[in-house]
């Protein structure tokens, strides 16, 4: 029989799953890990901690499932999208990779503006540019750490890191690849434009931008020594973690709309043309079907902001299944709080990252189930902030499918159909990201035909809808109107809480 193993590298832990052809997962396994913030605003990683956990995932795997890995024909990666992995000459990493959610780079994403204008960026690239983002993260050490820029042999983005120390071979890939906003989205290339106005040089990027189900390499025998695998097995690109996840749904096609909720928060949805929003709300990006795109609106604490009150508010070691039961005996909308999740600022639809954190609405009345609810409903009214740009841009939603950790809470499930008003459906099998990329590798290696065929065998939806419930879509429609104020009315003094004029 043949298997084929996907890994999945977050910002919250590594995680891996073996599946036959057929889609049956054999086993899973999962490393955690925590970020680095070494001064406020900022979060980093070691790519070696990365490695190490990839590893360990991969020894336990193969443990596990007790398969002779001569029967595993390929591997398939994804990984947290945007950060900045910097090798020196030796190809090493020489500091820690700056990842998606550090924040120090925001006079840089202003300075992008300036420089390119915002018209020239999004038919350049399809997207808003933001913290966190190897484009502005680069500008910002070139500003701000010259010596460490001038170590910059290559950069990288956290899964080509690991492919790297699998198989040897730097490259990078169209999806993660048009994270950097570094990209000619149009031409699924390096843009020599932008490159050359922010003073940035092209020989530190891989050279060539490859198609996602590509062969990138094969397994050295270093690497199989430190995972247990054998030699020489096949390594395919892969892709950022979102397109991978929408590929372990069966989302590639228009018309299905992916709601995940994990550290962060992301609607997906498949465009077969290059389309993007003017405004600079949303993002587009490469998807891991060759010639076409995707659209995504992106919120930076999500799951994040439950860890945040569970371990610095509440201090309790209480499993998020308790917090589900406690929330079940509070009403929709609880009773009248509303949170901002803006922890760590905000990116779609704001692109804002002075924005903060709010509980508005607190009386005496309230206790901690309200607020554990509130932040929940904050979440997910975020999320819709993202959807309501998707329909403004005349985008068809037909399908809801929900994943990441949040799909796991019935609670938050429900939130989600009663705040989106649609029903919601979710995927049979778990960890979507590394199913995804075990897709990827099956593809790559020629067990699937495409990524549809492959998609078509393995992908299956449970029977069971989540469908709105009609009482909560009235009270939780006049709160996001409220929620949406508060953001509004609040912008202002966000700048002013910061020192800054307004």
């Amino acid at each position: 029989m043949d298997y084929l193993l996907g890994i999945d590298i977050g910002t919250s832990g590594t995680k891996g799953v073996l599946m036959d052809r057929e889609g049956k997962i054999f086993t899973r396994a999962g490393r955690e890990y925590s970020i680095d913030i070494p001064q406020p605003g900022w979060a980093e990683q070691d790519p070696k901690m990365w490695w190490e956990a990839t590893t360990r995932v991969i020894r336990e795997v193969l443990k596990k499932s007790e398969v002779n890995p001569q029967q595993i024909r390929g591997i398939g990666l994804s990984g947290q999208m945007h950060g900045t992995v910097f090798l020196d000459k030796n190809l090493q990493p020489f500091r820690p990779a700056i990842i998606w959610a550090d924040q120090r780079s925001s006079s840089q994403c202003e300075s992008i503006y300036r420089k390119i204008g915002k018209e020239r960026l999004a038919e350049l690239t399809g997207s808003p540019i933001a913290t966190g983002f190897m484009c502005s993260t680069l500008l910002w050490m070139k500003e701000n750490q010259p010596e460490e820029f001038n170590q910059i042999y290559k950069v990288i983005l956290a899964k080509d890191y690991i492919r790297y120390k699998l198989t040897g071979n730097l490259g990078v890939e169209v999806t993660d690849a048009s994270s950097t906003l570094l990209l000619d989205i149009k031409r699924r290339c390096w843009s020599e434009e932008l490159l050359d106005i922010l003073g940035l040089p092209l020989d530190i990027l891989s050279e060539e931008v490859h198609e996602s189900q590509e062969v990138a390499g094969y397994l050295l025998a270093e690497a199989a020594r430190d995972t247990g695998l054998l030699e020489g097995i096949p390594v395919v690109y892969g892709g950022g973690d979102q397109s991978m996840q929408a590929v372990g749904n069966g989302i590639i096609r228009p018309g299905i709309l992916s709601s995940t909720i994990g550290t962060g928060g992301q609607l997906f949805i498949t465009v077969d043309k290059f389309t993007y929003d003017s405004k600079l709300r949303i993002h587009t990006f490469c998807h891991a079907i060759p010639d076409s795109y995707h659209l995504l609106g992106a919120i930076l604490s999500a799951g994040l902001s439950l860890k945040w009150l569970r371990e610095n508010i509440l201090y309790t070691p209480d499993s998020y299944r308790i917090f589900d039961e406690e929330v079940e005996k509070i009403s929709a909308g609880s009773e009248d709080i509303i949170f901002l999740p803006y922890l760590l600022g905000e990116r779609s639809p704001y692109m804002n990252p002075q924005a903060k954190g709010v509980f508005f609405g607190l009386s005496l009345k309230h206790h901690r189930a309200h607020m554990i609810r509130a932040v929940m409903e904050g979440v997910v009214f975020a999320l819709r902030d993202c959807l309501e740009v998707f329909e403004e841009l005349g985008i068809k939603i037909e399908q809801v499918i929900v994943s990441g950790g949040g799909a796991k809470s019935r609670v938050w499930r429900q939130m989600q159909a009663d705040i989106f008003h649609k029903e919601l459906f979710m995927a049979q099998s778990t960890e979507q990201a590394a199913m995804g990329a075990a897709i990827l590798a099956g593809v790559g290696v020629g067990i699937y035909k495409d990524v549809e065929n492959g998609c078509k065998k393995v992908v299956k939806l449970k029977e069971e809808k989540i469908k709105p419930i009609p009482e909560n879509v009235d009270i939780y429609h006049k709160q996001f109107k409220i929620y949406k104020s508060l953001y509004r009315d609040l912008k202002g003094d966000f700048k002013r809480l910061e020192g800054k004029a307004v």
